[in-house]
């Protein structure tokens, strides 16, 4: 049993159909009942009108929020999964790949920041690619006169020591094989800096890496990123699976 199984508290599923969906859609959750049920209705008219609308779950893992989150996640006939420790977005996402019953994962914040549209153009590179991911067309987040230089030397590191070109290093719009990315849940920290960790696991070892351009926006509600800690995080994550690279 992977140990993030333990710290599940409740899962909700609405009436599944006798077949196994291909497609997971992975939404990690906290306090982000002002973006949550806007995300969901985006991401069922996204895939509704494309070639994949009979073949995909939504999965909503909420991270112990103090809001309304979950309510409006079941309002919308969805499976939701509730942690009953506060453990971080790669902690929320480790829960959702465990939980995922499609052979192809996608993954994007609650917080309306990412274009759903985007999912089914994603889902096209598959099998082809193994991982599929959004690169931003702007930095939408706070203090941006010290998070953007810092993201540029970050994404420059990481392109020089994995010795390939990479367009955003810590998006959160991502797509990949879940038979792949089980070989690295070993290595997924608990924090943001999962993102990068993902992305990394799989261009360090080989595997084929495509990115599309997305439109990124400004969140609903209230940021929980740190700049100071989190961005410390990802530096030291960056050094790690580079040097764990086999």
């Amino acid at each position: 049993m992977h140990t993030v199984d333990l710290f599940i508290i409740n899962v909700y599923n609405p009436i599944v159909e006798n077949n196994t969906p291909k497609f997971s859609i992975i939404l990690p959750a906290y306090n982000e009942e002002k973006a949550i049920g806007k995300v969901i209705d985006d991401i069922k008219l996204a895939l509704g009108n494309s070639k994949y609308s009979d073949s995909y779950e939504i999965v909503v893992v909420d991270d112990c929020s103090s809001d309304k989150t979950v309510k409006i996640a079941l309002s919308k006939n969805v499976k939701v999964i509730e942690r009953k420790i506060n453990g971080g977005s790669g902690a929320s996402r480790k829960t959702g790949i465990l939980a995922a019953r499609g052979e192809i994962i996608v993954m994007l914040d609650a917080d309306d920041t990412y274009t759903a549209s985007d999912i089914p153009i994603m889902l096209d590179y598959f099998p082809e690619y193994d991982q599929v991911n959004g690169a931003r067309d702007s930095e939408q987040g706070t203090l941006k006169f010290l998070r953007l230089p810092m993201k540029l030397f970050l994404r420059k590191l990481a392109s020089y020591l994995s010795k390939t070109k990479i367009p955003d290093l810590n998006t959160g719009l991502k797509a990949f094989k879940k038979e792949i990315m089980l070989k690295y849940m070993w290595v997924i920290p608990d924090g943001f800096s999962c993102v990068t960790t993902m992305t990394l696991a799989f261009l360090c070892n080989g595997y084929k890496v495509k990115y599309i351009p997305t439109k990124y926006k400004k969140r609903l509600g209230v940021s929980k990123f740190h700049p100071l800690k989190d961005t410390s995080k990802y530096l030291q994550t960056i050094i790690r699976i580079i040097q764990k690279k086999t």
